[in-house]
C-alpha cells in the first residue's frame, strides 16, 4: 500500500489538480524522489519544469517515475501539476488510452525534505472534446481569471490535501525517458507555422496584452471547409490547402503569463489567432522514443523513419494525431520496424506485456491497451500471438516470454474454444483491412473466412516453434487440410474469401503462401484481378513477394508508396487513398523490404 494525496473535495469531471511543496536546503544537494499521478503530472521546481510522468500504464501495471535534482541552497517550491480526466470515458470523450484506478498524486522522498504539501484546483480553464482528433487529451479554454502563479506556488487558495492509501504496486519505468528536445517551425506567415517534419511537441506559450489567442493544431490544411463528421475525411489534395477545421486551445489575455501544455501536440502546422493586442510567443519541446538516429537511404526510407519516430512514445500508438493508441495489428509492424532499427527492444517488450494485460478471464485479447474502451478484433488476437514469436525469435526463452506464456496458452485455448467445424469463429469485429469494397474492414460472406484461419494457422505454427503448448504441430497440419478443403477453388487456383467461394482478394493468397507454401495462387496474384490489399495489409503482401522472389509485384506495389511522395505528405498515411490520418504506423513497415541502396 501507499499513500497518495488529492485534493478534499474534487470535482467529478475533468480538472486539474497542483500541488505544492515549500522546503529549504541548507546546503546544495541532489535531490532524489519517485512520483506517481492518476492519470499524468509535470513537475516544476521553482517555475522550472524537471519532469513528466509517469510512464504510460494501465490498472495492472502502474508506474512511478523516478527523478534526480540538483538543488542549491536556500527556499524552494516544487509544484506537481497533475491533469486529472473525468474516469467516465463516455462522458469525457478523449484520452482513450489514458486509464484511471483512482485520481491523485503520489510521491516518495527518502530526504524527508518534501513533507509539507498542500494544494488548489487549477481554475479559470474549462475542458472541451477535441475534433476531429478525438482520441487526443481535451482542448484547454483558458480564462481571464486564471491563476497564472500557480506553477511557481503563487496565488490562490492553497489547501491541505486529502490522503489515502491505493494498493496498486508501482513499477520502475520500463522505458529510457521520451525526447524533450527544442524545436523551431518555418513561420509561414504571421498566423502559420510550418514544422517540415511530423512533429509530437509540447509547447510553452508565453502571453501578453489584452485579447483572446486561439491555437490550432493540424496534420494539413484541407481543400474545402467540408468534413466527414462521422469518417473525419475530407479533401486533401497534395496537402496545400487554407482550411483549418480542428478545434482551437483558447487563452483569454489580459496582462502578461505563460502556459505550460498538460500534453502534447501532433502534426505539421500551427495556426495562431489574436484578437485585441496580444503579444504570442511559443516555444516547442519535440518528444517521442528515443530511436537512434538513421540517416535514410532513399526518400521512401526517410518517409518510413518519420512515420514510425511520430508514433513511438511510451507506447505504440497508431496515429499520433487521432486515436493514439497501442492496437495489436499496428504494434506488430512497428515492433518489427524497431528490430531492424536498434538493439533497444524495450517498446516492443512493453507492448507485448501491456497488450497482454488486457486479457478477460476467458483469454480474450483486446484490440487495444492501455485503453478505456472495450473491443476485440480477432485477427489481431492471433497477430498478438506472431508478435509474440517475433520476439521469441530475437530474445529465446527470456524471462519476458516465461511472464507470457500462461497468457498465450490461455489465448490459444480460448480460439480453440471458438470454432466451427475446425475452423475459426470468433466474436468481435471482423476487421482485417481497409478495402473499398468491405464494410467496416471486415471481408464479405460471413464470420468464418480464410484470412483469420490462416492467421490462426501462422499462429499455431510459430507458437509450436515456442514449444509453447502440446501438440500444436498436429492443430496446425489439420488446420491447414480444413483450409485447403474449404477455400481451396480448384479452378481458379485461388483461396476464396468465405465457404461459399463467392469472394476473392489478395489477403488469403499472401497467407497461404505464407502459411501453407502453396505456390500455385501465384499466377492469380499477378492478375491483379483480386481486390488489393490495402497499405496496412501490404506488409504481409510484401513479406509474401520478399520470400517467394516476386520482385515484380514488389516493386509494383512499392509504386503505391512512391506515389505518395507526390502527395505533400512527409510520412505515410492510413490509407493509400483518402485517407483521414496522415500519418499512421501500420504504413512504415516497408522498411522491411526496402532494398540496400536507394
Amino acid at each position: 500500500m501507499n499513500t497518495w494525496m488529492a485534493p478534499a473535495d474534487p470535482p467529478e469531471e475533468t480538472y486539474i489538480a497542483v500541488f505544492r511543496c515549500l522546503f529549504s536546503a541548507a546546503e546544495a544537494l541532489e535531490l532524489k524522489f519517485d512520483f506517481s499521478a492518476d492519470n499524468r503530472a509535470q513537475l516544476y521546481l521553482d517555475g522550472r519544469r524537471i519532469a513528466d510522468g509517469p510512464e504510460r500504464g494501465a490498472p495492472e501495471r502502474w508506474y512511478a517515475a523516478c527523478v534526480s535534482q540538483n538543488v542549491p541552497a536556500g527556499e524552494h517550491v516544487l509544484t506537481a501539476r497533475v491533469m486529472c480526466l473525468d474516469p467516465e470515458i463516455r462522458r469525457r470523450r478523449c484520452a482513450y488510452a489514458q486509464m484511471t484506478v483512482r485520481r491523485g498524486f503520489f510521491i516518495d522522498d527518502a530526504s524527508g525534505l518534501l513533507s509539507d504539501w498542500m494544494c488548489q484546483i487549477e481554475t479559470g480553464c474549462r475542458f472541451e472534446t477535441p475534433f476531429p482528433d478525438w482520441g487526443s487529451f481535451p482542448r484547454v479554454h483558458v480564462e481571464s481569471g486564471h491563476n497564472h502563479g500557480i506553477l511557481e506556488g503563487r496565488g490562490g487558495v492553497w489547501e491541505k490535501p486529502v490522503f489515502f492509501t491505493d494498493p496498486r504496486p508501482l513499477h520502475l519505468p520500463d522505458l529510457p525517458a521520451m525526447r524533450y528536445e527544442k524545436t523551431v517551425p518555418v513561420k509561414k506567415t504571421e498566423e502559420l507555422f510550418y514544422f517540415p517534419e511530423y512533429v509530437c511537441a509540447w509547447q510553452v506559450i508565453r502571453l501578453s496584452g489584452r485579447g483572446t489567442v486561439e491555437i490550432r493544431w493540424a496534420e494539413t490544411p484541407y481543400l474545402t471547409p467540408e468534413i466527414d463528421r462521422k469518417n473525419l475525411k475530407g479533401m486533401k489534395g497534395k496537402r496545400d490547402g487554407k482550411y483549418f477545421i480542428a478545434e482551437p486551445d483558447v487563452f483569454e489575455v489580459d496582462g502578461s503569463f505563460t502556459w505550460h501544455d498538460y500534453w502534447w501536440h501532433a502534426g505539421h502546422y500551427v495556426q495562431i489567432k489574436t484578437e485585441g493586442n496580444v503579444r504570442c510567443d511559443i516555444e516547442f519541446f519535440r518528444t517521442g522514443y528515443p530511436y537512434p538516429e538513421t540517416a535514410p537511404r532513399s526518400q521512401l526510407e526517410k518517409m518510413a523513419l518519420e512515420t514510425l519516430r511520430a508514433c513511438s512514445f511510451e507506447t505504440y500508438m497508431d496515429c499520433p494525431y487521432y486515436e493514439q493508441l497501442m492496437y495489436i495489428g499496428d504494434s506488430r509492424l512497428e515492433a518489427r520496424c524497431t528490430y531492424l532499427l536498434t538493439g533497444d527492444h524495450r517498446l516492443p517488450a512493453k507492448a507485448l506485456r501491456m497488450l497482454s494485460l488486457s486479457q478477460t478471464p476467458e483469454g480474450a485479447l483486446n484490440a487495444q491497451y492501455p485503453s478505456c474502451s472495450d473491443q476485440k478484433i480477432p485477427s489481431f488476437m492471433t497477430i498478438w500471438l506472431l508478435m509474440l514469436s517475433d520476439y521469441f525469435a530475437l530474445h529465446g526463452n527470456d524471462a519476458l516470454v516465461e511472464e507470457l506464456r500462461p497468457r498465450a496458452e490461455k489465448l490459444l485455448a480460448y480460439l480453440e474454444k471458438h470454432t466451427t467445424g475446425g475452423l475459426p469463429d470468433v466474436p468481435g469485429w471482423g476487421f482485417v483491412d481497409w478495402c473499398e469494397n468491405w464494410a467496416h474492414g471486415t471481408p464479405p460472406g460471413g464470420t468464418i473466412n480464410s484470412v483469420i484461419s490462416l492467421f490462426y494457422l501462422l499462429a499455431l505454427q510459430k507458437t509450436a516453434e515456442m514449444d509453447l503448448a502440446p501438440g500444436l504441430e498436429e492443430k496446425a497440419k489439420a488446420l491447414a487440410r480444413t483450409i485447403r478443403s474449404t477455400f481451396y477453388d480448384k479452378e481458379k487456383r485461388l483461396y476464396a474469401l468465405d465457404p461459399g467461394k463467392q469472394y476473392f482478394s489478395e489477403h488469403p493468397q499472401v497467407l497461404a503462401l505464407l502459411a501453407l507454401g502453396d505456390t500455385s495462387v501465384i499466377p492469380g496474384l499477378e492478375s491483379a484481378d483480386l481486390t488489393p490489399c490495402s497499405i496496412y495489409f501490404s506488409s504481409y503482401y510484401l513479406e509474401a513477394c520478399r520470400l517467394f522472389g516476386l520482385d515484380d509485384l514488389l516493386e509494383k506495389r512499392l509504386d503505391r508508396w512512391r506515389a505518395l511522395e507526390n502527395e505533400g505528405l512527409t510520412t505515410f498515411p492510413e490509407e493509400f487513398r483518402n485517407p483521414r490520418s496522415d500519418c499512421h504506423a501500420w504504413s512504415s513497415h516497408i522498411l522491411s523490404v526496402l532494398p540496400e541502396k536507394p
